[in-house]
């Protein structure tokens, strides 16, 4: 049982290993690498090369304009402050208030002095969108240009106080802030002796100040953040990174630091990574399109290979393996003028072609072996009727007994199974057994006591097939040339089944053989020629050759007791098997 699950084991490991390096899996096999293996590489390359290139080309562009734009940006910012210096350093609003505070001018005079330099000094400044300033002495006295009337009132009601606190910490420089939308810069006044005399406050106009940014980051389809001093444009969530390129999860970010002794200016450009790299992301798309698009090309010329090449050549594969096997005249359904076509026709006319031939060699080597095998019966049964009629007539003389009845119906089963008007060449055990009966039911007669015979039969084989005649030939061999010559002896006959083979074993206690005789049996048992001598042996051993071939075996030896041993085993076939199955032509 065990070594049947292994063999289906190794059947089924072995099914599934050819099935693995067929030749549909071979053909599968190279439509992907010729599909797969060029994509890879080409995306390979282009991960490596095109696409890094592509990036540090876009990151550089990005890093160009925002520069441009930063540039542009602190020069007006510069421009701001030199505007806010020259108040300082040009001396006309600090003389005019010198002038008034020395009597020199008066009210009227000193105001519209002050005006007029506003006026002439940021009225046409396109930064700017107004100018306001006040005396330290006196903060609600603010001095502002024409039109400025409303800032001024909005200044003193909301941002007097705030720049009144900071104005000591600004000392000399100068500080950007917003308030409710509103970007201004203010500014200590100070005279020739370093005195602070006042407070200038500008009006910033944000967005041409911010322009250069604003349209640098909307050319490049980005956002834009601007840091300077306590004013903030745009999302400062980012402003805190260091200088340079850098990330933020889905937003690429680029941000210069340009402060200076005057103010703080920090710029930085938010650009949406997917935006920057639409082209590289659209290539991207591309590629995998290309992709997608060749997978049912890949199955197509798959199709078409599996039915073009791979379905025909395991149809010849399939049908050579069952002409392999024994089944002749397999034909496949292969035609057409191409040259799988013209192979399947060719097989097919060469299968039915050698299915002929061997039909017609079968059954003349069925006919001979027919001849051959009959012509052998009648030797055995020649040589056996003489010795029987011999026995019956001495017997009949000597006893003139009933007993010559029986030894006649022994004789009839023994003719019967000579002649044999079926012509079977193998018959159930246990008919050949009741021949072996009523032979040693002559023999008996003939030896009386002399002769012990032991048979051991195996249960559940009585309808096993076994040769014609042949285990009354093997105990026949044992009485004429191991008991008669002792006058006497035991006969041991065992008949078993194992592994699907039959074996019958004769062993007698007669004439010991000695090794000469063992190598004329042998070599009588294996040569073609008639050389006289144990031919009943001979004849059973050329019988299972004819029949079974190299399945049957038979052999003459001594045993560990010195008793001859004659054994030949069969494949076990029952009345139900079919015969052409089990023999070997």
């Amino acid at each position: 049982m065990d070594s049947k699950l292994k063999t289906k084991k190794k059947s089924k490991i072995k099914k599934w290993m050819n099935e693995l390096f067929s030749l549909r899996i071979s053909i599968l096999i190279i439509v992907i690498l010729c599909w797969l293996l060029p994509t890879v590489v080409l995306g390979s390359f282009l991960g490596t090369r095109f696409f890094t290139t592509l990036r540090e080309k876009t990151e550089v562009s990005l890093t160009t304009a925002s520069e441009q734009a930063q540039v542009r940006l602190k020069e007006n910012v510069d421009a701001l402050v030199t505007i806010a210096k020259e108040v300082v350093y040009d001396g006309v609003l600090s003389g005019t208030i010198s002038s008034y505070d020395n009597d020199e001018i008066t009210y009227e005079e000193y105001f519209s002095a002050c005006r007029s330099y506003l006026e002439r000094k940021h009225g046409r400044e396109r930064l700017l969108d107004f100018s306001l300033f006040f005396r330290m002495q006196n903060p609600t006295g603010i001095f502002y240009t024409t039109d400025d009337y409303p800032e001024a009132i909005y200044f003193q009601q909301n941002l007097l106080k705030y720049v009144l606190e900071i104005s000591d910490e600004l000392d000399t420089g100068c500080l950007f802030f917003s308030h409710n939308e509103r970007m201004y810069m203010v500014r200590n006044l100070f005279n020739t002796r370093l005195q602070k005399y006042g407070m200038l406050i500008l009006g910033i106009n944000s967005e041409r100040l911010f322009a250069p940014a604003m349209s640098t980051a909307e050319e490049i389809n980005a956002e834009c953040c601007i840091r300077l001093d306590d004013f903030v444009l745009g999302n400062d969530q980012y402003m805190d990174v260091e200088a340079g390129m850098g990330e933020a999860g889905e937003i690429l970010l680029y941000t210069i630091d340009a402060s200076t002794r005057d103010y703080t200016l920090r710029f930085q450009v938010q650009a949406d990574k997917r935006e920057v790299f639409r082209d590289m992301d659209t290539f991207k798309t591309i590629m995998v399109w290309i992709f997608m698009l060749l997978i049912p090309i890949c199955i197509l010329i798959t199709m078409f290979l599996n039915r073009r090449i791979v379905q025909p050549i395991k149809l010849l594969s399939d049908a050579s393996e069952e002409i392999s096997n024994g089944k002749l005249g397999v034909t496949v359904p292969m035609h057409g003028n191409d040259e799988l076509g013209r192979l399947g026709s060719a097989f097919s006319s060469m299968s039915l072609r050698l299915q002929y031939m061997v039909e017609k060699s079968y059954k003349e080597e069925i006919a001979l072996r027919d001849a051959r095998i009959q012509a052998m019966q009648s030797r055995i049964n020649s040589h056996f009727l003489n010795n029987a009629l011999e026995t019956i007539n001495w017997q009949a003389r000597m006893e003139g007994s009933e007993t010559i009845s029986t030894m006649v119906e022994a004789l009839s089963c023994l003719l019967n199974a000579s002649m044999d008007r079926n012509e079977r060449h193998l018959v159930p055990l246990h008919e050949d057994l009741a021949v072996a009966d009523a032979y040693f039911y002559f023999i008996g007669l003939r030896f009386g006591e002399k002769l012990t015979v032991w048979k051991h039969v195996e249960e559940g084989i009585e309808n096993l097939l076994v040769p014609r005649i042949a285990i009354q030939t093997l105990v026949e061999n044992a009485i004429e040339h191991g008991i008669a010559p002792m006058g006497g002896g035991r006969i041991y006959l065992t008949i078993y089944s194992r592994y699907d083979m039959l074996t019958v074993e004769v062993t007698n206690t007669g004439k010991k053989l000695t090794d000469d005789d063992l190598i004329r049996i042998r070599r009588l048992m294996s040569e073609s020629d008639d050389a006289g001598g144990h031919m009943g042996i001979r004849n059973v051993s050329r019988r299972l050759r004819l029949l079974f071939g190299d399945k049957a075996t038979m052999s003459i030896h001594m045993d560990e007791r010195g008793q001859t041993v004659a054994t030949f085993t069969m494949p076990a076939i029952s009345e139900e098997d079919d015969l052409s199955e089990k023999q070997s032509p």
